[in-house]
């Protein structure tokens, strides 16, 4: 599942009902399907799904609630998916790309503030490669990094 596609898809729907607790099936299947027409309503109920499996959401009886702040998920006006883009795994870009991004998403600090810290950190451990710098912060702020931690993992094996 391509987390940065799920985060902006969760971002639309607390949009839409900004002072809700948490959002029904049905909120996700009004607002992503006929509001924006982005997916079919079973693609969304498949997504949510999906994003509570990874962690994106969390049901709490029949409400889903975000597991990150959607106020620092920023959506284009043109943005659109599909559901072989949005269930597919997002590897083509990079991985210092795509940790600076899962840290954006959060809303906890902005791109330039993990960068900034993750400088700090490789001053007190000089042979830490930037990657791992992130991570800790990540770590440090409390966010997922076990997709990251493995992807590490797997290209150290081929080295």
């Amino acid at each position: 599942m391509n987390k940065d596609l799920s985060r902006k898809l969760i971002a639309i729907v607390s949009a839409s009902k900004r002072s809700a607790q948490g959002y029904t099936e049905q909120d996700f299947v009004t607002n992503l399907s006929f509001k924006k027409n982005l997916l079919d309503p079973d693609t969304v109920k498949e997504f949510i799904s999906a994003a509570t499996n990874e962690g994106l959401l969390v049901q709490r009886e029949k409400l889903y609630i975000p597991n990150f702040s959607t106020s620092g998920v920023i959506v284009p006006l043109d943005f659109s998916v599909t559901k072989d883009e949005l269930f597919s795994e997002s590897k083509e870009a990079p991985l210092v790309d795509r940790i600076l991004e899962a840290v954006s998403a959060s809303g906890k600090m902005t791109k330039k503030d993990a960068i900034t810290r993750a400088r700090d950190v490789l001053k007190a451990v000089k042979y830490v490669p930037f990657e791992m710098a992130l991570l800790a912060i990540m770590s440090d702020e409390g966010l997922e990094t076990k997709s990251f931690v493995a992807e590490i993992e797997e290209k150290w094996k081929k080295e």
